[in-house]
């Protein structure tokens, strides 16, 4: 059993990895997280290294000390080779915890040097892993005094590595996207060099007045292919009685589903002729010719690089006409400029596209990997993904992990711990295209006629802890970028995911008791305090039960402390098992005593507010949840908890020397006028209980 000394030294390591977590939601520099395990662990210094496996280099990442001098300084960004540093082998390739002495007769005399260089009397390596990769270690360094880290400064340091190791690959992940964004933002100013003379509309207004000059013509208009939408969209126009509009609106979108001959001159690639004395004419060619008073037209499709660019449409309409070969040929030449320009300006939408979607990305994903709040994480990645593909939210649903199945994140809306096995919503069956993302661990595809489909697992120690499946209109081809893309956003999502659960791990370590799984001494007085000012305010009865294991020294004496143990995890149990879940409370109060904080619950179980006063005070104050009443009464809970621990059995005890406990309970607030004194008159009402003999429940002031 831990001393009261490693108690207290476990609960100062578990605030602090809180607040290292609590630390990179600030984005404060890894030197607050070195100093938070360095001030943890009670030591000099702290060190905190990157590691490159490819090239089996260290680079000192952080650094903090209680004095620091010039050289101090000029070590973080440092990089040396695993030859040069062999000590750092064992943890780097092995995973394993190093420790070295000044002292040590055994010590590697390098080893022995360098620590005498650097004033060291004793140090401690651990490994920085994530997802079960080595990306660094920590290193502890006393200067001081010798000093033998013990079995546990060595647990302490190994679970303050963890958000440690965050923080590193945080750091990794944010370098790399920013090198990739200013990479981006160099190719998107080369390309804006390039296109900066004229805007494309012009480009290809310009276009049409020199093709339909050159050939003649009273018309000329081009169209630029959209494969996303299967549809031309109508770019520019020239027409020579001076109309600026021509058929329609620039940006006027023509699906090719209703114009077939269209659909058909971009599939062959090939210069087409039309004339409306032509017999074989397209009826939906003759019908637009007539309604538009056409006479001939010249079609070329705009191809580059055998990609389909659009249509360059040349109309004659005073007269029939034929167009020679070198017309045509002149035409296809001017169709190669136009096709070379909307090329260009495809090719910078794009790239702004993907540009403001990267600055967008990398924004989201430092609110994502910062945030512990899994459910606020995973409503940003679908607003994300809604923005990315021009859909309403619900088009992008989100699955996470519950047990062996998945449920929909919509199912909980209000659940803090979205991606918790705790809740009680139940599993969905996945359709055949989930599975495989499941099975596979990659995105698949799937368009069914009525939608395309596309789910990416969010995947976190090679397991898919959440799917995410997008429904976008049927037809619609994601392309690498929305793939890429959207992989970058599972991937943020389930590292964000990691995050909100080691944060929840060190949360709830930080409150806890470690031996019964009870809440701890000091997070009890925080739960009274809030439980006094709630029965304050609705006017509700809140009795207080002090629990107390008669005998327990001697027990221990005649027994051993692991048989102890035995008996305090067993007591925790039984208090669990006779609580309502979520409503009352327990905690280890300190050694063999135990407290219990039972809301709207009187000593006898009179007069407690009733199941129809309760919806009353809900509805009122605005949907704040009251405690439902508690049949049996304080009295009736304390008797049932002495009874079941009176009856319980223990291995290696024997039965003539079953455990007891005495209970002592006070209310508020006929007994107490705030918490202070209602935890003073249980202890009261407990100590009277012992006197009168032990293995008993009294009341204060009966």
């Amino acid at each position: 059993m831990r001393t009261p000394a490693d108690r207290e030294r476990y609960e100062l390591a578990c605030e602090a990895g809180a607040a290292i977590t609590q630390a990179l939601v600030r984005g404060d520099a890894l030197t607050t997280v070195a100093e938070r395990v360095a001030t943890a662990l009670g030591v000099w210094e702290c060190d905190l290294y990157e590691y490159y496996a490819e090239s089996e280099t260290i680079v000192g990442a952080a650094f903090w000390a209680r004095e620091t001098t010039a050289d101090d300084t000029t070590w973080v960004g440092t990089r040396a080779s695993l030859d040069e540093r062999s000590n750092y082998r064992p943890t780097l390739l092995e995973g394993a915890c190093c420790e070295a002495y000044d002292d040590d007769p055994d010590l590697d005399p390098v080893d022995r040097e360098l620590m005498s260089l650097w004033g060291e009397r004793a140090s401690l390596t651990v490994p920085l892993r994530f997802k079960e990769e080595v990306i660094g270690c920590l290193t502890l360094v006393e200067k001081r005094a010798p000093r033998r880290f013990d079995a546990a400064d060595k647990e302490l340091a190994t679970l303050l590595a963890a958000p440690a190791a965050v923080a590193i690959h945080n750091s990794r992940l944010f370098r790399r996207q920013e090198e990739q964004n200013r990479h981006l933002e160099s190719l998107l100013e080369s390309s804006r060099a390039l296109t900066s003379a004229v805007t494309l509309e012009d480009s290809l207004s310009h276009m049409c007045r020199t093709a339909a000059g050159a050939l003649a013509t009273s018309e000329c208009l081009i169209y630029e292919y959209d494969p996303d939408r299967d549809a031309i969209v109508f770019r520019a126009f020239y027409g020579s009685d001076g109309d600026a509009t021509g058929p329609g609106h620039v940006g006027t979108v023509y699906p090719l589903d209703e114009h077939p001959s269209d659909r058909e001159i971009l599939r062959r690639g090939e210069v087409v002729q039309e004339s409306l004395s032509d017999e074989t004419l397209p009826a939906d060619v003759r019908a637009s010719m007539e309604e538009w008073g056409e006479q001939s037209c010249l079609n070329v499709p705009l191809y580059v690089d055998e990609e389909p660019m659009g249509l360059l449409v040349l109309i004659a309409n005073d007269r029939e006409r034929v167009f020679g070969a070198g017309e045509v040929e002149l035409a296809r030449a001017l169709g190669e400029q136009a096709a070379t320009a909307i090329r260009h300006a495809r090719l910078y939408r794009r790239g702004d596209r993907q540009n403001r979607r990267l600055l967008a990305l990398l924004e989201t994903s430092r609110v994502l990997v910062a945030s512990l709040d899994a459910a606020a994480v995973l409503g940003e990645v679908r607003r994300e993904v809604a923005d990315l593909f021009a859909v309403p939210g619900d088009a992008v649903g989100v699955l996470l992990r519950r047990g062996d199945g998945f449920s929909p994140l919509d199912a909980h809306p209000d659940a803090a711990e979205a991606g918790s096995d705790d809740d009680d919503t139940p599993p969905v069956n996945l359709d055949e295209l989930c599975g495989r993302a499941v099975a596979d661990l990659c995105p698949v595809c799937a368009d069914d006629g009525v939608a395309a489909r596309l789910v990416v697992p969010l995947v976190l120690d090679a397991a898919a802890e959440g799917l995410l499946d997008v429904r976008v209109r049927a037809g619609h081809r994601f392309s690498e970028d929305e793939l890429e893309l959207l992989q970058i956003l599972a991937s943020q999502a389930a590292a964000a995911l990691a995050n909100a659960g080691l944060y929840r791990t060190l949360e709830r370590q930080a409150i806890t008791d470690g031996l019964t799984g009870l809440y701890n001494h000091r997070y009890f007085y925080e739960r009274l305090t809030q439980e006094v000012a709630r029965a304050q305010r609705y006017a509700l009865p809140l009795s207080l039960l002090m629990i107390d294991i008669d005998d327990f020294k001697h027990f221990n004496d005649r027994f051993g402390h692991p048989t102890g143990d035995l008996v305090l995890e067993e007591v925790g149990r039984i208090l669990t098992t006779h609580l309502r879940r979520g409503i009352d409370f327990a905690a280890r109060y300190g050694g063999e005593e135990f407290v219990v904080l039972l809301p709207n619950t009187p000593p006898d179980g009179a007069h407690v507010v009733g199941s129809r006063l309760v919806r009353e005070l809900t509805k009122r104050d605005g949907g704040v949840t009251v405690p439902p009443p508690h049949e049996v009464g304080a009295l009736g809970v304390g008797e049932g908890i002495r009874v079941a621990v009176a009856t319980s059995s223990l291995p290696g005890v024997a039965a003539a020397s079953h455990i007891t406990v005495s209970v002592g309970i006070a209310c508020f607030p006929g007994a107490a006028g705030g918490p202070g004194e209602l935890v003073r008159n249980s202890d009261k009402a407990l100590y009277l209980a012992k006197r009168l003999g032990k293995n008993r429940v009294e009341v204060f002031g009966d």
